[in-house]
């Protein structure tokens, strides 16, 4: 299961980071190539988000329970890799439900900065990944540098995670009985 695995997160990075890429161009830019272009991203953040929860629950087969939430790497790769998923559905969300009109409202800068916040956790995922092969990344300096060491569990109180799951289903709610047509 294991090669399985490492073969599919290659997938959803590829097409997550390619989604950023081009909600990042598009906006910022307005051209028929562009909105051409920007059509295709519903279907890169599907096909992304569903290849990354396939590789999680994969992920999850690879080691036994006890041994990855007994290692500080392994809850922080469980940890940002549901993070992830979850900045990600955001992010596929607000797109499909906002559609091509999204991009003339306020509504692009919600997408905008939860697709940062997405690629900054995807980049983090998979750094960890690579750590737990044996394979460390250049990416983890910066995370040094903004004083998180990989090696050791990152902590969250669960009053802030309880509070971060209140508010992000406000916000889901808030979109979804928002209508689209007016602003």
């Amino acid at each position: 299961m294991a090669p399985i695995h490492h073969l599919m997160a290659h997938f959803p990075v590829a097409l997550l980071f390619l989604a950023l890429l081009i909600i990042l161009i598009r906006a910022f830019f307005d051209t028929p190539a562009i909105r051409r272009i920007e059509g295709v991203l519903p279907l890169l953040l599907i096909l992304g988000v569903a290849g990354g929860m396939a590789t999680f629950v994969t992920g999850l087969f690879i080691w036994p329970n006890e041994a990855i939430t007994s290692s500080p790497m392994g809850r922080n790769k469980l940890l940002m890799a549901a993070w992830m998923l979850a900045a990600w559905s955001v992010v596929t969300l607000l797109r499909l439900r906002g559609g091509p009109a999204l991009w003339g409202q306020e509504g692009r800068w919600p997408l905008v900065l939860m697709s940062l916040i997405g690629g900054v956790l995807l980049a983090t995922t998979g750094t960890l990944g690579g750590y737990l092969l044996g394979s460390p990344s250049r990416f983890s300096d910066g995370l040094r540098a903004m004083g998180w060491d990989v090696y050791h569990t990152y902590f969250a109180p669960n009053w802030a995670l309880g509070v971060a799951v209140v508010l992000a289903l406000v916000i889901i709610g808030i979109g979804f009985t928002r209508n689209p047509t007016n602003n």
